[in-house]
Parts: C-alpha cells; sequence; structure tokens
C-alpha cells in the first residue's frame, strides 16, 4: 500500500509486490490444546517457507506468553523456541501490538483461529480459512464423484463438496471436462443433496443450500442460472424427480412439495399432508405414485400425483426410522437407519416381516450405512456407503445375504467407531442391468452387472491434464459470492497449501503490489481508526 507510517519501512519492503495472508493465533488453543497448537505453528511456518512468494503476517495474541507463564507454564519454552525460531528465520512478518486494524487492513486472506477478527473479514469480502489443530498433513487432491449421471459414452457427475461439473469417458475413465458452476463458492461443505437431470441436449444441475438452479447447455459449453423472482428459496431437498418439463423437490423438513416448470422457469410449492417430513434420499416411484420415507418417524409417505394426495402409513415399531424405501411386488422393503434390520411390508396383506439375520462379517456405521438400492428380478441389492459389503434381500425368500461377494472391505468400525471417512462407496447409478459405483476405499470404478452378479473394476482415473488439476484443486477464484468464502481447513481440497496457491493466483483481497491506485486495505484502516 502507498500509506505511509502504517508499519515499519523493512515490513513494507518485505510486502512490496506480494499477497498478505494474517496469520491469527489465540490463547484458548494454547491453554486447551495440550500443545498441538504450538505443533501446528511449527507446521504452518514450514509450509510457508515452502511458499516465499506468499507473506506471512503472524499475528500471536498479546496476552499469549504472559498466558502460558501463569497458566500452562510447561509449554511456555515451547512457545518461545517457535518464536524464536520464526523471527531468527525471517520467515513472515511478527506483529505482536494491539493494533488488530492494521493486519486487517494490509492483508489479502485470513488463517487461523475462530475469533471475532473474522466477521470482519467476511465483511470486508476477504477469504478465511480456519485452522485445524490436527491437520499437519495435506493430501493429494481426489476427485470423489457423486450425482452420477450415464449419457450414451460418458460418465457426468458433480465432484463432492464442490461447484465442479466433470465429463469422464465411461471406458477409458480419462477427464474429457470440467465446467465450474458460476457464482457457486468452488469449494463449500454443502449438504448431501446434489442432484443432475438428463434432460438430452442439456445437464440441470441442483447443488444443496444454493439459491438457483443451473442448466448446462453442452453443445454451447455455457451455464445458465435459473433464478426465481420474489422467491426465498434454497435447494433443500434429498429427492428431486423429473416430471415431463417438471422438477419435483420432495420435502425436507416441510410438508411442501416445490414444483419448478423449467420451460417457463415457474416455482410452485404445492402443501401435501400436514405434518413436517424428512424424505428420506432413496425412494420409489410407481406410475403417479411416489413412495418416500420419513428420517424422523415409522412413516411411508405415498404421494399420489393423480389427484394430489398423500397417504401416510406406519410401519413396525413406533420407534423404527428408515433410510430409504423400494418397492418390489406387493412388498415395500425399508432398510432401518439405527437397527440392523430390514423391514418388509406387504401391502395387499398389511403385513410386517422383520428381517434380522444378516451375514456373517456384516459391519455398518448406524445411521450411515447404506447408499442406493436397486431392484431385479423381486431381489434388492443394497450398495453401502458405511458398511463393509453389498447385500441382497431376497423378497420371496425373505433373506439376506451377501451379493458381489468380491466386495469386502474390513472396515474394522462399528457403531462407536471414529473412523467415519472410512466409506465403501461413494456414489452408485443404474443403466439398464449395470450399476456403476466409485468404490472409495479402494479408489477405483466398480461395474457391476445385475444379471450375472459379476464385477468389472478400473482402477481411479488419473488427472492427466494439468488445467484440470488446476481446476480441482480450486477453492477461490474472482467470482462475487452472496457469501464470502469462509471454510474449515482440511486434508484434501481445502488445504492450506490450495489456500495459499490461490490467494496468490485470485483477484479477492486487497492485490496488494499490482498497483498504487488499489486504496481499499487503506481505505478499510482509515476508516477504523476514524472511529477510534
Amino acid at each position: 500500500m502507498g500509506a505511509e507510517g502504517i508499519y515499519p519501512e523493512n515490513w513494507k519492503e518485505m510486502i512490496r509486490g506480494k499477497k498478505v495472508i494474517l496469520y491469527n493465533t489465540g490463547v484458548s488453543g494454547l491453554l486447551h490444546g495440550q500443545g498441538k497448537q504450538i505443533e501446528k505453528m511449527r507446521w504452518v511456518f514450514q509450509v510457508f517457507r515452502e511458499h516465499p512468494e506468499i507473506v506471512l503476517w503472524w499475528r500471536p495474541h498479546p496476552l499469549s506468553l504472559s498466558t502460558l507463564q501463569s497458566m500452562v507454564p510447561e509449554l511456555q519454552e515451547q512457545y518461545q523456541r517457535v518464536r524464536q525460531g520464526y523471527m531468527e528465520e525471517a520467515a513472515g512478518i511478527l506483529d505482536e501490538s494491539a493494533d488488530l486494524n492494521r493486519a486487517m487492513a494490509v492483508s489479502d486472506a485470513y488463517y487461523g483461529d475462530c475469533s471475532s477478527v473474522t466477521a470482519l473479514y467476511q465483511a470486508a469480502e476477504k477469504p478465511v480459512l480456519f485452522e485445524n489443530y490436527n491437520i499437519r498433513i495435506m493430501d493429494d487432491v481426489e476427485i470423489l464423484p457423486i450425482a452420477l449421471c450415464i449419457k450414451e459414452e460418458d460418465m457426468w457427475f458433480i465432484q463432492f463438496h464442490s461447484n465442479k461439473l466433470v465429463r469422464m469417458d465411461k471406458n477409458t475413465y480419462e477427464i474429457k471436462k470440467m465446467v465450474s458452476i458460476p457464482g457457486e463458492p468452488p469449494f463449500q461443505c454443502h449438504p448431501y443433496n446434489y442432484h443432475l437431470i438428463d434432460r438430452g441436449e442439456s445437464l440441470w444441475v441442483l447443488i444443496g443450500e444454493s439459491r438457483r438452479i443451473y442448466e448446462y447447455d453442452m453443445e454451447a459449453d455455457t451455464v445458465k442460472a435459473h433464478i426465481f423472482e420474489g422467491e426465498d428459496f434454497r435447494i433443500h431437498s434429498e429427492i428431486v424427480i423429473e416430471k415431463g418439463d417438471q422438477f419435483l423437490m420432495l420435502p425436507h423438513g416441510s410438508s411442501d412439495i416445490l414444483k419448478y416448470d423449467c420451460l417457463n422457469n415457474v416455482l410452485e410449492r404445492k402443501k401435501f399432508g400436514r405434518e413436517k417430513i424428512r424424505a428420506a434420499k432413496c425412494f420409489e416411484t410407481d406410475g403417479a405414485k411416489i413412495y418416500v420415507a420419513d428420517y424422523d418417524s415409522n412413516r411411508v409417505h405415498c404421494y399420489d400425483l393423480s389427484d394430489q394426495s398423500c397417504t401416510e402409513i406406519k410401519i413396525g415399531a413406533e420407534d423404527n426410522r428408515y433410510w430409504g424405501v423400494k418397492k418390489v411386488g406387493r412388498y415395500l422393503v425399508l432398510l432401518c437407519l439405527f437397527e440392523r434390520e430390514i423391514i418388509l411390508w406387504d401391502e395387499e396383506t398389511k403385513e410386517t416381516s422383520r428381517l434380522t439375520d444378516f451375514p456373517e462379517g456384516y459391519a455398518c456405521l448406524g445411521g450411515f450405512a447404506y447408499l442406493n438400492m436397486f431392484e431385479k428380478d423381486m431381489k434388492i441389492y443394497i450398495f453401502p456407503i458405511y458398511s463393509n459389503m453389498i447385500l441382497k434381500v431376497d423378497v420371496e425368500k425373505k433373506v439376506i445375504e451377501q451379493a458381489f461377494k468380491e466386495v469386502y472391505y474390513d472396515t474394522g468400525y462399528d457403531e462407536n467407531s471414529e473412523l467415519f471417512m472410512n466409506a465403501t462407496y461413494l456414489c452408485a447409478k443404474r443403466s439398464g442391468d449395470y450399476v456403476y459405483a466409485y468404490a472409495v476405499y479402494k479408489k477405483s470404478w466398480d461395474v457391476f452387472d445385475l444379471k450375472t452378479e459379476t464385477i468389472r473394476s478400473r482402477t481411479a482415473f488419473e488427472i492427466k491434464e494439468s488445467e484440470y488439476k488446476r481446476s480441482i484443486g480450486c477453492i477461490l477464484d474472482s467470482n462475487v459470492y452472496e457469501e464470502s468464502f469462509c471454510e474449515c481447513e482440511k486434508r484434501t481440497i481445502c488445504t492450506l497449501e490450495n489456500y495459499i496457491g490461490n490467494i496468490q493466483n485470485c483477484n479477492m483481497g486487497n492485490q496488494i503490489g499490482n498497483n498504487e491506485g488499489n486504496r481499499i486495505g487503506t481505505d478499510i484502516h482509515k476508516g477504523m481508526i476514524s472511529v477510534r
């Protein structure tokens, strides 16, 4: 910045022509982290040493040292060594002053502890990344597909926790295209409700918590955002069904079905039933009827679109909760969320059968066991998220078996385990008699033949093109969002490494050193000190 007297001359020289990231560390982490924050500091300083193109502005809380001296003296020496090493190696700026406003004004981005400072950064439309003391390793970015769409010789999907629409060759598993959805943060932990709808020449993209519905024209390679005037609208549905030229979004915490006319860009609300419903992701359609299970009750809701009615069916014990429902002949097949139990309900006799005899060695994480269900010849194939095998329910014989016995992931977890991220499959999509699924645990694509119960596997694709590598690791860009970037550090994609690279390459923040005409940092600082 051109303003004089804001910081020492040697700081000014250090900053000239470079981006600046404020590293803000508080007292609470030092007191309660049992040394984790100090270890994290060492790691952070090493990461920034490897990035001299970015200046780290470290601003520890002014009371850090005195607090350790009085309350955790055993950590005082460790902290002083880290601080001294940082100063001696001239790794960056050490700011122990009381002037928070200066650091706020000069820096382009924030990294560190959650504090009141982060609200100021968001108000100034500067990005914020909260540090995670437990992360001292950054994994390579992986393609993690969800919302799979099979289309001719290609598979299309959305990259998990991002706005990237990816096109992949179905036979070679090579990435052929990557499309960023404009107006959506490139990285954001959306709820698990992404949807892709194939409309022939276009793909329609619905991203959880977004205010828009997107239409991707494949021939023109353009994305159009559909916005609804006067509607307080966000995508918040685990179920989206295409019916002619309409998309039906079933309720997730309400009693309304949203009906979107994609030809006329009209959104309409229809009330069904009297209660709030959290419709489970796995559902069934049967002509004009739609069957959905409710996460929060033992009920299945049958929507009849022909007469706009909704019938509630109580199935099983009062405290049962269901992950999803499928219809096989006259039976509804329901998977219990928290009990090791599968329910068969006979629509004709209204009788309920409880299946509890699971295959030997079956293990699951309660509430998160299942991903999707597919019917073939009166048998239901159940693909897992957090269980260790594919199940097959023979509805006529009322037995549970292990299908595709080559798939057996020795998770080692049970309902109380902390190994939560050891997923088995992340997506599974049916096309004819084949199910395409991505196996997270072995990083490969599996194609399941439901006729022969055989599997064709292919090692996970590599991102060969440099442009795709850059794109998949992008967590910031120069778009203007409704909400500024504010996320928590992760081991993949939303890493400190990606954050540093993205700050360097994007136009968010102050654009320090680009030219003297850019006065946003100076203006912020003057505005702050004027009210003191």
